[in-house]
C-alpha cells in the first residue's frame, strides 16, 4: 500500500474570477442588506431633520454609509479586491461603534457585532478570490 498525502484545499481559480465560495457570497450579500436597511434608516432620520439640523447632518452620514456597504456588497459579489477592502473596513468600524453602544441596546449590537465579525472573517479569509 502506497501511502498519499492528504488532499489539501482547492486550488484558488487562476484568473481569480471563477467561482465564488459560500462565505463570500454570504458576506456580499450581508453587506447589501446592511447596507438597504442603512439607507432606509438615513431616510427616517432625514423625515426627522425638520425638528434639529443635527438629524440633517445624522442623516447625510448614514445615506453615505448605507451607499457605501451597498457598493461595497455589489463589489464583493463581483469579487474586486476595492469591494473586500472596504467591506473589511466598514465592518471593522461597524463592530467598534456596536461594542461602545452595547450596554445601551445589548441585544441587537451582539447580533451586528457577529455580522461584522463574520464579514471581516469572510473577507479576510478568502483574499485569493478577489481581483484588482
Amino acid at each position: 500500500m502506497a501511502q498519499y498525502p492528504p488532499p489539501g484545499p482547492p486550488p484558488p481559480p487562476a484568473s481569480g474570477g471563477g467561482t465564488r465560495p459560500g462565505v463570500v457570497t454570504a458576506a456580499g450579500v450581508l453587506l447589501i442588506v446592511v447596507g438597504a436597511l442603512s439607507i432606509l434608516g438615513g431616510i427616517l432620520v432625514l423625515s426627522l431633520s425638520g425638528i434639529s439640523g443635527i438629524f440633517t447632518l445624522i442623516a447625510i452620514v448614514i445615506l453615505a454609509v448605507g451607499a457605501l456597504e451597498l457598493y461595497a456588497g455589489i463589489q464583493v459579489l463581483a469579487l474586486k479586491e476595492r469591494g473586500r477592502i472596504i467591506g473589511i473596513v466598514l465592518a471593522s468600524i461597524g463592530a467598534v461603534l456596536n461594542l461602545i453602544q452595547i450596554a445601551k441596546a445589548p441585544g441587537t449590537s451582539v447580533i451586528s457585532i457577529g455580522i461584522d465579525v463574520f464579514i471581516i472573517w469572510a473577507l479576510t479569509q478568502n483574499a485569493q478570490y478577489f481581483t484588482a
